[in-house]
């Protein structure tokens, strides 16, 4: 279970990082790259590892579930800010890792002869918004 949970949250948090951790509704109301983080959550839930949990996981965790999920978590956390503490959290090194485990999950799901397609997408993004936001910095 907890390889499911830490894994499956990656996306969720790698498009909160695009969009520059806006409060949640903001995230989810980017329908395209919402859409595009849940497709790829799916897709690492339902890898071999994962087993009938992760399938079961896969098919329950669309959009809206996630989206339900994480809009209870922002406002039973306050008065702390709940993308501030994912920003913080989910920043600088831990970042990298979150980085590094999607695309240990797009390498498996190939391996299995899944396409992945909605991960490497998201990776493809989360390494555009690092390009850009590294060439802002110069």
């Amino acid at each position: 279970m907890f390889n499911i949970f830490s894994s499956v949250g990656f996306p969720v948090y790698a498009a909160c990082d695009i969009l520059g951790w806006p409060n949640f509704s903001t995230v989810v109301a980017n329908k395209e790259l919402w859409q595009l983080a849940c497709r790829a959550q799916g897709e690492i839930a339902t890898l071999p590892k994962h087993g009938v949990v992760g399938k079961i996981m896969g098919l329950m965790m669309g959009s809206r579930m996630t989206a339900k999920i994480h809009l209870k978590m922002e406002r039973d956390m306050l008065p702390l800010d709940y993308q501030a503490f994912n920003r913080f959290h989910h920043g600088g090194k831990v970042r990298t890792q979150d980085v590094e485990s999607m695309r240990n999950s797009v390498v498996e799901g190939q391996r299995q002869g899944r396409q992945m397609k909605a991960l490497k997408e998201l990776l493809q993004r989360v390494a555009e918004h690092e390009a850009a936001s590294q060439a802002t910095l110069k």
